[in-house]
């Protein structure tokens, strides 16, 4: 993962709102990503976690199909099973590397 300068950091969010609030008046997910100022590697960082960020709080949060959020974001289905899929997958190795950090304990249960 990488570390974001302070001003990288302004770039992502000032990014990831755009991109939002760009699809929230209607505009198509690719064309609001056009709109994105950063460098190749920040851009897709954005782009990848913004999609991400729909899909859970439309499909996942309300429950909207995912037909219905490719019709609405303009996004192949295939694109969007592909960032669910890296989404279980950063879940699970969040939940790893949390485990991994628990202190053991010689007490038993």
């Amino acid at each position: 993962m990488k570390n974001f300068t302070e001003e990288e950091n302004r770039i992502y969010i000032r990014g990831v709102e755009l991109l939002r609030s760009s699809i929230g008046s209607g505009v198509k997910f690719d064309v609001a990503c056009e709109f994105i100022e950063a460098d190749k590697e920040l851009k897709e960082m954005i782009i990848d976690d913004a999609l991400k960020i729909e899909i859970a709080e439309l499909h996942y949060g309300k429950r909207v199909p995912l037909i219905d959020l490719s019709k609405k974001l303009g996004v192949g289905m295939e694109r969007l099973l592909k960032a669910t899929d890296e989404m279980m997958e950063d879940i699970l190795n969040t939940a790893d590397e949390a485990a991994k950090e628990q202190p053991r304990s010689s007490m038993t249960h």
